[in-house]
């Protein structure tokens, strides 16, 4: 049990809000040869990169950033590089202010890029905050487009042209990869599918057949309801704050562990689907943070769920297996059950976090 307290400790380390990565947000519009905007940066990212609270209290106070104002304009100006087909663009920076998006305070900086010519073509070089958080986002909004920068590649924006359907299908693999809580979930719900109840007692199953076929219930159940509350609460049918989706996502990691652990529901597709429903609304937010306009809607919903059933198919074919073949062996029971309760821990851990945040 001391290994498990550890275990979940250490994981516990990482960051709580899993749907929620650290986005900077650049929204640009082109007038001639000029294109000006917006950047907005998350203060505790700031803060983190330039150590702008300088009484260490845990606040950063306006008077705080107002006088890191030229440092965090020299962080901007260092990494930030826009060019007009292959010329350099010359940037300024204009007064900042504070604004409020879903996650917190951001730090808003008008930006101007002056061209040479207008541009048909625009690359942006972005290279805030990676070297702190490997998970960072540059959305950069530009003439319709919404470009995803995830390291300090240049990126290419042809102007005229609407962001692409693999952009979403990419986006879609990529966040059910990195979220922590959807991985555990689904593998504690598939976790007992290879020693299920026959005759009233736990036995190993015969067959993968038998284990695909409840892992195919599970899997659609699962998909079935992320799918309706992503679309419902995308499209602005239904709103939720991020605050008791979140906790309620980590609250259904500890359900979805301790059911293994008392085998109270053994109908497991049931409990994919009612959870899943809450997972749908943290899927959403990862589409409203890009910001995305009206006319591109249907293609980042389709594209993104594709990705996620794309993510959570690969998550399942390299789970299963090892879990049909070690399901006879010591290793099996081990980690059905250490490893629930690990998960547990941690699944509470997550919720307290995410609802003090």
């Amino acid at each position: 049990m001391k290994r498990i307290v550890v275990l979940a400790i250490l994981l516990a380390s990482a960051t709580a809000w899993a749907h929620k990565p650290s986005d900077a947000h650049l929204r640009l519009e082109l007038a001639d040869q000029t294109l000006s905007g917006r950047l907005d940066i998350a203060v505790r990212d700031l803060d983190a990169a330039l150590g702008l609270d300088g009484d260490l209290d845990g606040n950063v106070t306006w008077s705080e950033l107002s006088a890191a104002a030229p440092r965090i304009d020299a962080y901007v100006a260092a990494r930030l590089a826009i060019a007009a087909d292959g010329s350099p663009c010359t940037l300024a920076l204009g007064g900042p202010a504070l604004t409020d998006l879903s996650d917190g305070a951001y730090w808003a900086v008008p930006i101007t890029a002056r061209c040479p010519h207008a541009p048909t073509a625009v690359t942006f070089t972005y290279r805030l905050l990676f070297d702190l958080d490997a998970q960072h986002r540059g959305l950069v909004h530009v003439a319709g487009q919404t470009l995803i920068i995830r390291d300090g590649s240049p990126v290419r924006a042809e102007l005229g042209e609407t962001t692409s359907f693999g952009t979403f299908v990419i986006e879609g693999v990529w966040h059910i990869w990195i979220g922590f809580d959807h991985i555990l979930f689904l593998v504690c719900l598939i976790l007992p599918a290879v020693f299920p109840r026959r005759n009233g007692r736990w036995q190993p199953a015969e067959s993968m057949r038998e284990v695909g076929r409840e892992v195919l219930e599970i899997v659609t159940a699962f998909t079935l309801a992320h799918s309706i509350t992503l679309v419902i609460s995308t499209v602005g049918l239904v709103a939720l704050p991020s605050r008791f989706v979140e906790t309620a996502i980590a609250a259904s990691v500890v359900a979805a562990a301790a059911n293994n652990l008392v085998r109270g529901i053994d109908a497991r597709w049931a409990v994919a689907f009612a959870l899943g429903l809450l997972h749908g609304f943290g899927f959403s937010s990862v589409l409203l943070d890009l910001g995305l306009p009206s006319d591109q809607l249907v293609g980042s919903l389709l594209g993104f769920n594709l990705g996620v059933e794309l993510g959570q198919l690969a998550i399942v074919a390299g789970t299963l297996p090892l879990l049909y073949w070690i399901r006879r062996t010591l290793a099996y029971q081990a980690l059905l059950w250490a490893g629930s309760s690990a998960v547990a821990l941690l699944g509470i851990v997550w919720t307290y976090q995410r609802f003090v945040a």
